[in-house]
């Protein structure tokens, strides 16, 4: 998949969880208000890079005011020459910041695997390589999932998408999907709102006709949480991180 190159983002984006059902009712609500985005249906295919410790992730299952990722993402199946994404995610409050650069995945791959430099200089790609140092980044799991995408008629920045299917795979983590991943998610489609400032009317309404109501979901997160025994991090025998019973809460970190 190819589009046109967009390194910063900065915008609210917001999670519903909804029902197969659902979703199809609400595309019906608001029918006249969407139209089908230039790039409409295609294959997310994500790395979640993280440290040996699990650092960025425990940050984030116990931070409900920041919380920060470090990815690369492709649309297609990868070949040396597809184009990726190399990008830091971060949320401040309510407000997301999304900084990315591009690369061939075979160049992607020679830097995040070997050290060996990559062509791009900016801003973005400094903070990249401090955070894959800082952190001693690896990657840890790929995510994988189908996007239906729609925009607004009459306003620029809203944006909605819905993610199905979603799967990953822990082991032998590449960009490359091997039809061994195991699933996320079966019966939920997760709804994401995204817009530069608010709501407009004829979407709160919709939004509360049908009682939804946004919620917190992290792909990552919830996969840590499955893969608990296999992807915490240990010390001297002892997890940092432990899930509590019913996952209410989560237990402080400790360094």
């Amino acid at each position: 998949m190819s589009e046109p190159v967009i390194d910063t983002f900065e915008r609210v984006e917001d999670k519903y969880s909804l029902t197969y059902e659902q979703a199809e009712q609400f595309k019906k609500a608001v029918a006249q208000h969407i139209e089908q985005d230039v790039y409409y249906r295609y294959t997310v295919h994500s790395i979640y890079y993280d440290s040996l410790d699990s650092r960025l992730v425990i940050q984030s299952l116990n931070s409900s005011k920041y919380r920060m990722k470090l990815r690369m993402r492709c649309y297609v199946q990868p070949k040396d020459d597809t184009p990726v994404f190399l990008e830091t995610k971060k949320k401040l409050g309510d407000i997301v910041y999304k900084r990315r650069f591009q690369l061939a995945n075979k160049e992607a791959q020679d830097y995040l695997e070997y050290g060996i430099s990559h062509s791009v200089h900016s801003n973005t790609a400094d903070e990249v390589d401090y955070l894959m140092k800082y952190y001693n980044l690896e990657p840890k799991v790929l995510i994988l999932y189908e996007r239906e995408c729609y925009k607004s008629t009459s306003e620029a920045d809203v944006r909605i998408t819905f993610d199905t299917n979603i799967r990953y795979r822990i082991e032998n983590v590449n960009l490359s999907e091997k039809g061994n991943e195991k699933p996320l998610t079966k019966e939920t489609v997760i709804m994401e709102i995204k817009a530069m400032d608010r709501y407009p009317m004829w979407l709160v309404k919709v939004l509360s006709e049908m009682k939804l109501y946004k919620r917190s979901f992290s792909k990552y997160g919830n996969i840590y949480r499955l893969n608990f025994s296999d992807m915490a991090p240990q010390y001297s025998g002892q997890l940092v991180y432990e899930p509590a019973q019913k996952e209410k809460t989560v237990c402080s970190v400790q360094y």
